[in-house]
């Protein structure tokens, strides 16, 4: 399910196994933004995946953080943006078992929980390893202009996808988080270059 909502405010991100400090390469931070007014899109579903003999059921999510919708869109197979964005590749990891995610004070809260095991703030993952990835758009002035962020959480913890939105919309403080409608015509393809698909 596809949904469409905005952050107001926008100054601190934070993407991250709670454990983790700054100097760990396998997290996203960035700080200072002072953005205001940016959009939400985000696709979370159910999926099964059979393994040998067993059904593996997880929750898939995309989240697109954008200025403004012109910027760069998403679907199942490629990231679209605008030809004058770099982009920058983060994988997330996981060494306790479990990843937080957040805004403004929410991405403090992270900060601030460093020393507890599994904090209130973070999603529980089962096992160490890898979450997702967050590609970081910027523009030629070194401006944040989107942030892609993409996981997957086992069925094993229990989730389901209404946890999973309920815990987004909270940390990343989402306001008026809607279906999404369906789109007319060739909205990406008419208003964005096709970036590189990742």
């Amino acid at each position: 399910m596809r949904y469409n909502g905005k952050i107001d405010n926008l100054n601190h991100i934070v993407i991250s196994d709670p454990s983790y400090k700054k100097d760990v390469w396998c997290r996203y931070e960035i700080n200072d933004l002072k953005e205001k007014d940016w959009i939400v899109d985000l696709d979370i579903n159910h999926k099964t995946e059979k393994i040998e003999d067993f059904d593996i059921g997880y929750i898939e999510f995309n989240m697109l953080i954008k200025r403004d919708k012109d910027v760069c869109d998403f679907d199942e197979t490629k990231l679209s943006y605008l030809n004058n964005i770099n982009l920058k590749e983060y994988e997330i990891g996981i060494d306790t078992a479990c990843v937080a995610l957040g805004v403004n004070d929410k991405a403090k809260g992270i900060i601030d929980s460093h020393d507890e095991w599994q904090p209130t703030c973070s999603l529980r993952t089962g096992g160490d390893g890898t979450f997702g990835e967050v590609v970081e758009g910027k523009d030629v002035n070194n401006n944040l202009c989107f942030l892609f962020i993409s996981g997957v959480l086992s069925d094993y913890m229990g989730y389901e996808v209404d946890d999973l939105k309920d815990y987004l919309i909270s940390q990343f403080e989402i306001k008026e988080l809607k279906i999404e409608s369906e789109k007319s015509g060739s909205e990406v393809e008419n208003n964005i270059g096709i970036g590189e698909g990742l």
